[in-house]
């Protein structure tokens, strides 16, 4: 009996790590913008360090997990799907520093995650 994380060969765990992969590293962006943009007191400030340390450890933990994701999926496949960044970034940088979304990000938007799904989906095989 097959596990419902495994449906015909297809593997759901790498793709979960590949998305948390993602979201660290959509996460550890906005942090560094967060970071870079209260920097009143100067690079050197303590605050300031701890800040861009957490930054860049939330940003390296998606590179941890895109490691790991990178033994089980194929890469033809994940690279494509990191494009999903752009995506987060566009609506993290709205959502946390106010910038203004157009007609032509979503639409640049749109277009990213229809190519993603043109990857992405198996076609069927011809015989």
């Amino acid at each position: 009996m097959k596990s419902i994380l495994e449906i015909s060969n297809f593997k759901i765990i790498p793709y979960i790590i590949l998305f948390v992969s993602i979201l660290f590293s959509i996460s550890g962006q906005l942090l560094m913008k967060y970071t870079m943009s209260h920097s009143d007191e100067g690079l050197l400030d303590w605050v300031f360090l701890q800040k861009l340390a957490l930054a860049v450890s939330v940003y390296c933990l998606g590179i941890v997990n895109w490691i790991l994701a990178l033994r089980s999926v194929k890469l033809s496949i994940a690279y494509p799907l990191t494009s999903l960044n752009y995506v987060g970034i566009l609506f993290g940088s709205h959502y946390f520093f106010n910038e203004v979304i157009t007609i032509t990000r979503i639409a640049g938007v749109i277009t990213i995650f229809l190519g993603i799904l043109l990857v992405v989906i198996p076609l069927k095989k011809s015989i």
